[in-house]
Protein backbone atom coordinates (compact mmCIF):
# COMPACT_ATOMS: atom_id res chain seq x y z
CA UNK A 1 0.00 0.00 0.00
CA UNK A 2 3.16 2.33 0.90
CA UNK A 3 4.13 1.71 -2.76
CA UNK A 4 0.87 2.31 -4.46
CA UNK A 5 0.87 6.00 -2.14
CA UNK A 6 4.87 6.79 -3.52
CA UNK A 7 3.33 6.09 -7.08
CA UNK A 8 0.55 8.41 -6.43
CA UNK A 9 2.54 10.66 -4.95
CA UNK A 10 4.88 10.82 -8.26
CA UNK A 11 2.44 10.81 -10.49
CA UNK A 12 1.15 14.20 -8.87
CA UNK A 13 5.00 15.79 -9.06
CA UNK A 14 5.25 14.60 -12.70
CA UNK A 15 2.28 16.54 -13.70
CA UNK A 16 2.37 19.37 -11.83
CA UNK A 17 6.47 19.66 -13.89
CA UNK A 18 3.88 18.63 -17.02
CA UNK A 19 3.92 21.80 -19.46
CA UNK A 20 0.66 21.07 -20.88
CA UNK A 21 -0.79 22.12 -17.42
CA UNK A 22 2.22 24.37 -16.12
CA UNK A 23 0.94 26.45 -19.36
CA UNK A 24 -2.28 27.16 -18.24
CA UNK A 25 -1.26 29.66 -15.65
CA UNK A 26 -0.94 32.24 -18.05
CA UNK A 27 -4.70 32.25 -18.97
CA UNK A 28 -5.34 33.67 -16.05
CA UNK A 29 -3.79 36.82 -16.99
CA UNK A 30 -6.62 37.86 -19.21
CA UNK A 31 -9.44 36.92 -17.07
CA UNK A 32 -10.47 40.47 -17.14
CA UNK A 33 -10.76 40.19 -20.99
CA UNK A 34 -12.96 37.39 -21.15
CA UNK A 35 -14.99 38.23 -18.30
CA UNK A 36 -17.89 35.96 -18.12
CA UNK A 37 -16.43 33.09 -20.21
CA UNK A 38 -13.40 32.90 -18.39
CA UNK A 39 -12.36 29.15 -18.55
CA UNK A 40 -15.30 28.32 -20.72
CA UNK A 41 -13.70 26.63 -24.13
CA UNK A 42 -15.76 28.64 -26.36
CA UNK A 43 -18.05 32.59 -26.28
CA UNK A 44 -21.31 32.63 -27.11
CA UNK A 45 -24.30 35.26 -27.89
CA UNK A 46 -28.17 34.52 -28.51
CA UNK A 47 -29.31 35.26 -32.31
CA UNK A 48 -32.99 33.91 -33.00
CA UNK A 49 -33.33 30.54 -31.86
CA UNK A 50 -30.03 30.01 -31.89
CA UNK A 51 -26.84 30.65 -29.79
CA UNK A 52 -23.71 31.44 -31.99
CA UNK A 53 -20.40 29.81 -30.43
CA UNK A 54 -17.05 31.52 -31.23
CA UNK A 55 -13.75 30.11 -30.16
CA UNK A 56 -10.18 30.48 -31.25
CA UNK A 57 -6.56 28.52 -30.89
CA UNK A 58 -2.90 28.63 -31.89
CA UNK A 59 -0.57 25.80 -32.54
CA UNK A 60 2.37 25.57 -29.98
CA UNK A 61 5.63 25.98 -31.87
CA UNK A 62 6.83 22.53 -30.83
CA UNK A 63 3.91 21.13 -32.83
CA UNK A 64 5.10 22.50 -35.95
CA UNK A 65 8.35 21.98 -35.17
CA UNK A 66 7.73 18.21 -35.55
CA UNK A 67 5.63 17.75 -38.48
CA UNK A 68 3.94 21.02 -40.32
CA UNK A 69 0.92 18.98 -41.80
CA UNK A 70 0.12 17.61 -38.20
CA UNK A 71 -0.15 21.02 -37.36
CA UNK A 72 -1.92 22.01 -39.98
CA UNK A 73 -4.90 19.64 -39.08
CA UNK A 74 -4.75 19.95 -35.80
CA UNK A 75 -5.32 23.97 -35.91
CA UNK A 76 -8.78 22.83 -37.08
CA UNK A 77 -9.61 19.63 -34.89
CA UNK A 78 -8.72 22.01 -31.42
CA UNK A 79 -11.39 24.56 -32.51
CA UNK A 80 -13.63 21.49 -33.58
CA UNK A 81 -13.36 20.37 -30.47
CA UNK A 82 -13.86 23.88 -28.51
CA UNK A 83 -17.10 23.84 -30.29
CA UNK A 84 -18.47 20.43 -29.49
CA UNK A 85 -17.61 20.36 -26.21
CA UNK A 86 -19.87 23.48 -25.59
CA UNK A 87 -22.88 21.36 -27.35
CA UNK A 88 -22.91 23.15 -30.75
CA UNK A 89 -21.27 22.27 -34.44
CA UNK A 90 -18.78 24.00 -36.29
CA UNK A 91 -19.74 25.75 -39.30
CA UNK A 92 -16.79 27.58 -40.84
CA UNK A 93 -13.60 29.14 -39.63
CA UNK A 94 -10.59 31.76 -40.61
CA UNK A 95 -6.86 31.57 -39.86
CA UNK A 96 -3.74 33.58 -40.14
CA UNK A 97 -1.01 31.30 -41.19
CA UNK A 98 3.25 32.19 -40.72
CA UNK A 99 5.51 30.00 -42.45
CA UNK A 100 9.51 30.62 -43.10
CA UNK A 101 8.97 29.44 -46.95
CA UNK A 102 6.59 28.53 -49.25
CA UNK A 103 7.45 24.73 -49.04
CA UNK A 104 6.46 24.64 -45.17
CA UNK A 105 3.62 26.97 -45.70
CA UNK A 106 1.95 24.36 -48.61
CA UNK A 107 2.58 21.21 -45.80
CA UNK A 108 0.17 23.56 -43.13
CA UNK A 109 -2.33 24.00 -45.98
CA UNK A 110 -2.32 20.41 -46.85
CA UNK A 111 -3.23 19.56 -43.16
CA UNK A 112 -5.97 22.15 -42.78
CA UNK A 113 -7.50 21.05 -46.52
CA UNK A 114 -7.71 17.28 -45.03
CA UNK A 115 -9.16 18.66 -41.60
CA UNK A 116 -11.77 20.97 -43.03
CA UNK A 117 -12.18 18.03 -45.46
CA UNK A 118 -12.90 15.49 -43.00
CA UNK A 119 -14.99 17.45 -40.45
CA UNK A 120 -17.02 19.38 -42.94
CA UNK A 121 -15.89 23.19 -42.08
CA UNK A 122 -15.47 25.30 -44.48
CA UNK A 123 -12.80 27.89 -44.08
CA UNK A 124 -13.86 31.35 -45.29
CA UNK A 125 -11.33 33.65 -44.34
CA UNK A 126 -7.11 33.99 -43.58
CA UNK A 127 -4.51 35.74 -43.93
CA UNK A 128 -0.85 34.78 -44.60
CA UNK A 129 2.88 36.05 -43.51
CA UNK A 130 4.85 34.35 -45.87
CA UNK A 131 8.38 35.61 -44.96
CA UNK A 132 7.80 34.85 -41.44
CA UNK A 133 10.60 34.67 -38.84
CA UNK A 134 9.07 30.98 -37.64
CA UNK A 135 6.02 29.07 -38.78
CA UNK A 136 2.90 29.62 -36.67
CA UNK A 137 -1.00 28.63 -37.40
CA UNK A 138 -3.84 30.35 -35.94
CA UNK A 139 -7.61 29.37 -36.35
CA UNK A 140 -11.10 31.28 -35.03
CA UNK A 141 -13.69 29.13 -35.37
CA UNK A 142 -17.90 29.82 -35.46
CA UNK A 143 -20.51 26.79 -34.40
CA UNK A 144 -24.09 27.09 -33.70
CA UNK A 145 -26.08 25.33 -30.99
CA UNK A 146 -30.04 25.33 -30.00
CA UNK A 147 -30.84 28.17 -27.79
CA UNK A 148 -30.50 27.65 -24.37
CA UNK A 149 -28.71 24.21 -24.83
CA UNK A 150 -25.00 25.32 -24.09
CA UNK A 151 -22.77 23.04 -22.46
CA UNK A 152 -20.42 25.17 -20.11
CA UNK A 153 -17.51 24.55 -17.77
CA UNK A 154 -18.58 25.93 -14.55
CA UNK A 155 -21.47 24.11 -13.53
CA UNK A 156 -20.72 20.99 -11.91
CA UNK A 157 -22.86 20.06 -9.10
CA UNK A 158 -21.97 18.31 -5.79
CA UNK A 159 -22.49 14.52 -6.13
CA UNK A 160 -22.06 14.70 -9.97
CA UNK A 161 -20.11 11.88 -11.23
CA UNK A 162 -17.36 12.76 -13.32
CA UNK A 163 -17.25 10.60 -17.26
CA UNK A 164 -14.45 10.55 -19.08
CA UNK A 165 -15.02 9.59 -22.92
CA UNK A 166 -12.83 8.77 -25.52
CA UNK A 167 -11.77 7.62 -29.07
CA UNK A 168 -9.08 4.74 -28.12
CA UNK A 169 -8.97 3.65 -31.67
CA UNK A 170 -5.80 5.40 -32.18
CA UNK A 171 -2.21 5.28 -31.35
CA UNK A 172 0.08 8.06 -30.74
CA UNK A 173 1.81 9.90 -33.28
CA UNK A 174 5.15 9.14 -34.29
CA UNK A 175 6.79 12.43 -33.53
CA UNK A 176 4.54 13.69 -30.69
CA UNK A 177 3.91 11.07 -28.70
CA UNK A 178 1.51 13.09 -26.14
CA UNK A 179 -0.80 13.19 -28.99
CA UNK A 180 -3.41 10.34 -29.79
CA UNK A 181 -4.34 10.03 -33.21
CA UNK A 182 -7.71 8.29 -33.54
CA UNK A 183 -8.16 10.21 -36.96
CA UNK A 184 -8.05 7.74 -39.32
CA UNK A 185 -11.37 6.65 -39.77
CA UNK A 186 -14.31 8.32 -42.47
CA UNK A 187 -15.43 12.11 -42.14
CA UNK A 188 -18.58 11.00 -40.80
CA UNK A 189 -17.79 8.22 -37.91
CA UNK A 190 -15.62 10.83 -36.54
CA UNK A 191 -18.51 13.40 -36.40
CA UNK A 192 -20.84 11.27 -35.00
CA UNK A 193 -18.44 10.35 -32.09
CA UNK A 194 -17.89 14.41 -31.33
CA UNK A 195 -22.16 14.47 -31.70
CA UNK A 196 -22.21 13.11 -28.54
CA UNK A 197 -21.68 16.37 -27.11
CA UNK A 198 -24.68 17.49 -29.34
CA UNK A 199 -27.01 14.78 -27.96
CA UNK A 200 -26.14 15.59 -24.63
CA UNK A 201 -26.73 19.49 -24.45
CA UNK A 202 -29.50 18.90 -26.64
CA UNK A 203 -31.52 16.77 -23.77
CA UNK A 204 -29.87 18.39 -20.95
CA UNK A 205 -27.90 15.67 -18.95
CA UNK A 206 -24.78 17.03 -18.16
CA UNK A 207 -24.15 20.07 -15.82
CA UNK A 208 -20.42 20.75 -17.10
CA UNK A 209 -18.24 19.55 -19.58
CA UNK A 210 -14.98 20.04 -21.66
CA UNK A 211 -13.05 18.68 -24.33
CA UNK A 212 -9.52 17.19 -23.29
CA UNK A 213 -7.06 19.33 -24.09
CA UNK A 214 -3.24 19.37 -24.21
CA UNK A 215 -3.45 19.70 -20.44
CA UNK A 216 -4.64 15.78 -20.26
CA UNK A 217 -7.53 14.28 -18.75
CA UNK A 218 -6.66 15.38 -15.43
CA UNK A 219 -5.68 18.76 -16.34
CA UNK A 220 -9.27 19.19 -17.91
CA UNK A 221 -11.17 17.38 -15.03
CA UNK A 222 -9.07 20.24 -12.42
CA UNK A 223 -10.27 23.04 -14.61
CA UNK A 224 -13.89 21.92 -14.79
CA UNK A 225 -14.06 22.23 -11.23
CA UNK A 226 -12.06 24.78 -10.43
CA UNK A 227 -13.88 27.02 -12.57
CA UNK A 228 -17.40 25.30 -10.95
CA UNK A 229 -16.15 26.00 -7.57
CA UNK A 230 -16.44 22.57 -6.74
CA UNK A 231 -14.07 19.69 -5.91
CA UNK A 232 -13.68 16.28 -6.51
CA UNK A 233 -11.64 13.11 -6.70
CA UNK A 234 -10.61 10.67 -9.92
CA UNK A 235 -10.13 6.88 -9.91
CA UNK A 236 -6.93 6.36 -12.11
CA UNK A 237 -7.64 3.17 -12.13
CA UNK A 238 -11.32 3.93 -13.53
CA UNK A 239 -9.65 6.02 -16.61
CA UNK A 240 -10.26 4.99 -20.29
CA UNK A 241 -6.81 3.73 -21.58
CA UNK A 242 -5.51 2.55 -24.43
CA UNK A 243 -3.57 -0.57 -24.64
CA UNK A 244 0.29 0.01 -25.07
CA UNK A 245 0.51 3.51 -23.76
CA UNK A 246 1.68 3.54 -20.09
CA UNK A 247 -0.68 5.99 -17.78
CA UNK A 248 1.50 8.26 -17.23
CA UNK A 249 2.16 9.16 -20.65
CA UNK A 250 -2.01 8.95 -21.31
CA UNK A 251 -2.11 11.19 -18.22
CA UNK A 252 -0.30 13.99 -20.70
CA UNK A 253 -1.99 13.10 -23.94
CA UNK A 254 -3.77 15.35 -26.07
CA UNK A 255 -6.44 12.84 -27.64
CA UNK A 256 -8.12 12.96 -31.42
CA UNK A 257 -11.31 13.19 -29.22
CA UNK A 258 -12.37 13.49 -25.96
CA UNK A 259 -14.60 14.50 -23.26
CA UNK A 260 -15.22 14.50 -20.09
CA UNK A 261 -18.33 16.12 -18.25
CA UNK A 262 -20.21 15.79 -15.07
CA UNK A 263 -23.48 14.62 -14.78
CA UNK A 264 -26.08 13.57 -12.49
CA UNK A 265 -27.91 11.28 -15.29
CA UNK A 266 -24.36 8.72 -15.22
CA UNK A 267 -26.26 6.23 -16.67
CA UNK A 268 -27.68 7.95 -19.49
CA UNK A 269 -24.72 9.84 -20.47
CA UNK A 270 -22.64 6.57 -20.82
CA UNK A 271 -25.29 5.32 -22.99
CA UNK A 272 -24.73 8.42 -25.30
CA UNK A 273 -21.39 8.30 -25.75
CA UNK A 274 -20.90 4.56 -26.07
CA UNK A 275 -23.91 4.97 -28.45
CA UNK A 276 -21.38 7.31 -30.38
CA UNK A 277 -18.62 5.01 -30.58
CA UNK A 278 -16.80 6.48 -27.78
CA UNK A 279 -15.49 4.30 -24.69
CA UNK A 280 -16.75 5.96 -21.71
CA UNK A 281 -16.58 5.41 -18.18
CA UNK A 282 -17.46 6.76 -14.51
CA UNK A 283 -13.90 8.44 -13.31
CA UNK A 284 -14.81 9.72 -10.03
CA UNK A 285 -17.03 12.66 -8.36
CA UNK A 286 -17.82 16.32 -7.26
CA UNK A 287 -17.99 17.10 -4.37
CA UNK A 288 -17.72 21.06 -2.11
CA UNK A 289 -14.04 20.14 -0.79
CA UNK A 290 -12.57 22.34 -2.99
CA UNK A 291 -9.56 20.23 -3.90
CA UNK A 292 -9.25 17.71 -6.80
CA UNK A 293 -7.76 14.55 -4.90
CA UNK A 294 -6.49 11.32 -7.11
CA UNK A 295 -7.44 7.70 -6.03
CA UNK A 296 -5.46 4.52 -6.51
CA UNK A 297 -6.87 1.53 -4.98
CA UNK A 298 -6.72 2.76 -1.34
CA UNK A 299 -4.93 5.41 -1.58
CA UNK A 300 -5.45 9.20 -2.41
CA UNK A 301 -3.38 12.12 -2.76
CA UNK A 302 -4.20 16.20 -3.35
CA UNK A 303 -3.71 17.25 -6.80
CA UNK A 304 -4.60 20.62 -6.85
CA UNK A 305 -6.12 22.01 -3.23
CA UNK A 306 -8.03 24.90 -5.00
CA UNK A 307 -8.14 26.95 -1.62
CA UNK A 308 -4.64 27.80 -1.65
CA UNK A 309 -3.73 27.69 -6.09
CA UNK A 310 -5.15 27.67 -9.21
CA UNK A 311 -4.66 25.52 -12.94
CA UNK A 312 -5.30 28.84 -14.21
CA UNK A 313 -2.91 31.01 -12.52
CA UNK A 314 -5.05 32.71 -10.06
CA UNK A 315 -3.46 32.34 -7.09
Amino acid sequence: MEDNKTDLLQIIDELKDFPGIIRKRHAGLFRDLTSDFFGEDAGYFELGDYEVVITADGIWHRVLEADLYWGGFVSILVNIHDIYAMGARPVMAVNVVSARDEKSLLEIKRGMRDAVKKFGVKIVKGHVHPDASQNSVDVAMLGIAKKGRIIRSNGARAGDCIIAAVDLEGSPHRLLPLNFDSTNKPGEVLIHQLDSMVELAEKQLVNAGKDISNAGILGTVAMMLESSGKGGYVDLRRLPLPENVPLIQWLKTYPACGFVVSTGNPDRVLEVFRNHGLCAEVIGGVDNSNELRLRDEMDEAIFFDFRKESIFGLK
